[in-house]
């Protein structure tokens, strides 16, 4: 890591706010912020606060937005109208706090880092989930986009400019990776519950959004599958696991209660269970836990959860997925935290693949009401099989491109 001194001239209730997003720039660029008073800066460094003279030429100096600290100072909803957009190869892309020309990458991407949006819009889904319909990346269409990552890499071409080394996080010497995970809700398809489903609801019920060919294509399909020998998601797990442990590991997320209608119970102690488990340590990927419908906000079934889980394995999880992608800003990961996770991997968008929070690299999760940072690390879900197929209702092509 390279060392480097960090000034951060903003008001008192700023300083937490702007020292956290400029570490989580900084961190995957191999750079360790060391804070030090204006008065330290000889260059080549940093300097992140109004524009001023009298700083070296070989200082970084990073514009703060004139409005920044009193924006998150209160408690309001972003205006779209604010954006300033900037291009990047062949793309544009928003700064959302921006004097003149003056981008202010620091605020910016604390805005998405943070959740911001979400401590300050009320409107949830039917399961407590924040909308991607109420989100700013909607309202922009920049879902797809990671700006966070590209502020990154100005703020790179910025360090570079004045001699200061850089080195980009790699994975296995790549500068990429894929971490794919697997939310086991059930283990069987063919369950009562199920061909209720199936047969009643698309076939009988669906009359208004389907016509009786489409309903007819579902229902015969779908018995074609159940007379097919073995169950269907059975065979797709196990297919998964066989192609992600081909070319490197992922994660296994198990449920282990059921406490709602929205869970469905399966026994963890069966042979099929065990040799899954098996399989999946001696292959290196991690068993995580996918807790109940309701455990988001329960300290008491999230402990309990982990125990199984930890009982199963030999090794308590560190690893949590919430069912539904529920989670309750702030209390869902401080839960987490007490319970005795340190990864997370639920904050994505239900309806939709992108980025929620900015970013595709793992970030430390901010508590915007204690403000300060979690003990939580986020990798964040960026892309899911519903999404693109029960929500998007994307075909298998469109899906792939």
């Amino acid at each position: 890591m390279t060392r480097l001194h960090c000034c951060v001239d903003v008001a008192k209730g700023y300083m937490v706010q702007a020292k956290y997003a400029l570490a989580t720039l900084l961190n995957p660029l191999g750079v360790e912020p060391i804070w030090v008073e204006r008065e330290f800066l000889t260059g080549p460094d940093l300097y992140y606060g109004p524009l001023a003279t009298g700083l070296p030429d070989t200082t970084v100096k990073l514009s703060l937005g004139s409005k920044v600290e009193e924006y998150f100072s209160h408690r309001t909803a972003y205006l779209p109208d604010n954006v300033t957009w900037k291009r990047s190869n062949d793309s544009s892309y928003p700064i959302l706090f921006a004097d003149g020309h003056q981008p202010d990458w620091v605020a910016s991407a604390f805005f998405w880092l943070s959740g911001w949006q979400e401590y300050v819009t009320k409107e949830r889904d039917k399961h407590g989930r924040f909308l991607h319909a109420a989100s700013l990346q909607n309202q922009l269409k920049t879902t797809a986009l990671p700006v966070v990552d590209i502020y990154r890499q100005c703020l790179q071409e910025e360090l570079e400019r004045v001699g200061i080394q850089t080195t980009p996080r790699q994975w296995g010497g790549a500068s990429w990776a894929l971490c794919p995970t697997i939310d086991v809700d059930y283990l069987r398809k063919w369950r009562k519950g199920i061909i209720y489903r199936e047969v009643v609801e698309y076939f009988l019920l669906n009359r208004k959004r389907t016509g009786i060919r489409n309903r007819l294509r579902r229902l015969f399909a779908s018995t074609r599958q159940a007379l097919k020998p073995g169950d269907p998601f059975r065979t797709a797990l196990e297919r998964m696991l066989s192609d992600i442990t081909g070319v490197g590991a992922g994660t296994l997320f198990l449920k282990a209660a059921a406490h709602g209608p929205q869970d469905v119970h399966y026994d963890l102690h069966t042979p099929y269970i065990k040799s899954l488990v098996t399989q999946c340590q001696r292959s290196g990927m991690d068993i995580g836990l996918h807790p109940s419908y309701h455990a988001h906000t329960h300290p008491e079934y999230l402990r309990q959860e982990r125990s199984i889980i930890a009982e199963l394995t030999g090794t308590a999880p560190i690893a949590v997925r919430q069912h539904y992608l529920r989670c309750e800003s702030p209390v869902t990961h401080r839960l987490q935290s007490a319970s005795g996770f340190r990864i997370d991997s639920t904050l994505g968008f239900a309806t939709h693949i992108g980025f929620r929070h900015g970013t595709c690299m793992p970030f430390k999760v901010f508590d915007v009401q204690a403000n300060s940072a979690s003990d939580i690390w986020e990798i964040p879900l960026t892309v899911m099989d519903s999404a693109l197929f029960n929500r998007q209702n994307l075909k298998s092509d469109e899906a792939i491109e």
